[in-house]
């Protein structure tokens, strides 16, 4: 039988140029084998070859006085399991879900005890952690393994459901603004004319806006302001929660309007006032302008 390769091969060659002291352990092989048995041994299910896992443990290792102190210190097993999600393997998905997402749905409850909140939180975090975004890796891949992989996870999920709480003020709050301005009076000759000069420039940077979004955003704004599908029976489609649905919607909106004042301000020579008067009344008609080109592209 051929001798088992070192496994200090695997990690050396990708350590950091600060963290080269690791490679210099007396003990290496020792400890390394140790934290792969540590790691196969909690999580059995998972089949992670030990040259990927290794790779990965020498990319997040930090720079330290007493290397081989903190080398056992890692938590290997969580660091494993946290790799295997990164390689996008299924059984490490389920396992995480699993065996942590409880945990994260009781701390998301103690600080927003709304029937919706965890779930919504646990919707979010398994988009963050398990999927590619923009050529960046799943945020599986901050997970470093110095630390608890619950107690991370819990912290990520406490974040996102104070981002998530406070945004739902800032929107109510625009919502509140938007209303009140819907309901000025608009008498002003000029800036009527200004709309009528300027309305097919308008309609062409907010064509070219929606053109513009990501096809799941198009997509999910036609079944909802076209077609009349309930955030319910779009998340049903997409497998997401109804609050993530609305959180599309509402984004894809923001991008078609900050596009469309771009694009305006690109072509017409406008002063910013000129600008905001033109743009004024756009937010509270947006989904009925949205509606018709949606219908017409149809």
């Amino acid at each position: 039988m051929l001798p088992h390769p070192p496994l200090a091969r695997f990690l050396a060659p990708h350590l950091r140029s600060e963290s080269r002291v690791y490679a210099e352990l007396p003990a290496l092989e020792t400890v390394l084998a140790e934290l792969l048995a540590s790691a196969r041994g909690a999580w059995p299910q998972v089949r992670l070859d030990e040259a990927v896992f290794l790779r990965h443990l020498a990319e997040r290792l930090p720079p330290s006085a007493e290397p081989e102190r903190t080398l056992r210190a890692i938590h290997a097993a969580d660091l494993f399991l946290a790799c295997a999600c990164v390689r996008g393997d299924a059984v490490a998905h389920g396992l995480v879900e699993a065996h942590f997402f409880p945990k994260v749905a009781a701390a998301v409850a103690r600080v927003d005890a709304s029937a919706d909140a965890a779930s919504e939180v646990c919707q979010l975090l398994r988009e963050k952690l398990f999927t590619s975004e923009g050529g960046r890796p799943p945020r599986m891949a901050d997970y470093q393994g110095q630390g608890p992989l619950a107690a991370w996870l819990r912290a990520a999920a406490v974040r996102m459901a104070l981002n998530l709480r406070r945004s739902a003020r800032r929107q109510a709050h625009a919502e509140e603004e938007a209303l009140a301005e819907a309901t000025l009076p608009n008498s002003d000759p000029e800036l009527e004319l200004l709309r009528q000069r300027h309305r097919a420039d308008f309609q062409a940077a907010l064509a070219e806006s929606l053109a513009a979004l990501p096809s799941r955003e198009r997509t999910v704004l036609r079944l909802h302001l076209v077609e009349g599908l309930a955030l319910e029976r779009i998340g049903t489609l997409y497998r997401a929660h109804k609050s993530t649905v609305s959180r599309w919607l509402a984004h894809a909106r923001e991008e078609v309007l900050v596009g469309t004042r771009a694009r305006l301000a690109e072509r017409l020579r406008l002063s910013s006032g000129e600008l905001n008067s033109l743009l004024r009344d756009v937010p509270a008609q947006l989904d009925e302008s949205l509606s018709a080109l949606l219908a017409s592209a149809k």
